[in-house]
């Protein structure tokens, strides 16, 4: 059992403190999942002190929540690798600027979770053809998953999205689907969660449903996307996701000359990726 020692001072004064979301929602600062992020980033608890002590220091009323974002990622650059563990939502956003990489990172992470997964897959309805982002296969089951990408983090996917993914799993339901499932990269709007509720729609959400949600997911078994990465830029991101290369475990797993033949990337650019990747990657390997 591992005990973390939080300073009494610097919980005290973060309790009281309200901050405003990208939204534009005021919420109270919820120190408890700050810092159970910062722990599951791999953070040591002098390094987690430190960073609540500047969150305190640093922080006012009304403080934006990007801004204490900022703040904290520059506290936990020190320790290496932690900085990108702790900001694994703003890297799947970079996985954009449209939502197809989002879509092979839906389907890679399920792969990881023993599901057999298909990207892009066209069908044809009852009434129309889709185009089903992702087909997943589990024993007997045949699910169909809506993948919904959102670049802003203030951005949910609201009840017509919701409406929409099961009309069109009604239309291709004799396909034998045995779900619809709605995927998204930030949350869905608590109309939309009702919805899936009564309909049968499966969400997975970023911390929905509770526990079992699209973060808690990759941080289970160190799905981090190749965007976690500081030193990748836009052309080699999209070569990485062309070959398929979504996780940093795909970096991790493979030799270099294999990555070279898959992405056409320099010897020197996958040299430097697999040095980051490890060093990210290093904390899980070791449980």
């Amino acid at each position: 059992m591992v005990v973390v020692v939080v300073e009494d001072a610097v919980v005290a004064a973060a309790s009281s403190m309200y901050v405003i979301k990208a939204s534009g929602e005021k919420q109270k600062f919820n120190r408890k999942k700050l810092i159970q992020t910062i722990l599951n980033a791999g953070a040591s608890d002098k390094l987690l002190n430190k960073t609540l002590r500047k969150v305190k220091k640093e922080s006012y009323k009304g403080i934006k929540t990007g801004e204490i974002l900022r703040i904290i990622l520059a506290s936990l650059k020190e320790e290496p690798g932690v900085a990108q563990r702790y900001n694994i939502k703003r890297a799947i956003m970079m996985l954009g600027p449209t939502g197809f990489p989002f879509e092979k990172f839906v389907a890679r992470v399920l792969e990881e979770y023993g599901y057999k997964t298909r990207v892009g897959v066209v069908v044809k309805g009852k009434c129309v053809a889709q185009e089903v982002d992702v087909e997943a296969r589990k024993g007997k089951k045949k699910y169909m998953i809506e993948c919904k990408y959102h670049n802003s983090p203030g951005k949910k996917s609201d009840l017509k999205v919701a409406m929409y993914t099961y009309a069109r799993f009604l239309d291709v339901k004799h396909k034998k689907y045995n779900q619809p499932w709605l995927v998204t990269n930030t949350k869905c709007t608590n109309e939309a969660e009702k919805y899936a509720g009564c309909s049968g729609l499966k969400i997975i959400s970023w911390r929905y449903p509770k526990n079992k949600g699209l973060e808690q997911l990759l941080i289970e078994k160190g799905l981090y996307p190749i965007t976690t990465l500081s030193s990748i830029n836009f052309k080699t991101k999209q070569k990485l996701v062309n070959a398929n290369i979504m996780l940093l475990k795909d970096l991790f797993r493979h030799r270099i000359p294999w990555l070279r033949i898959k992405t056409k990337l320099p010897k020197k650019v996958i040299e430097r990726l697999k040095k980051e990747a490890i060093e990210i990657m290093e904390p899980q390997t070791k449980k």
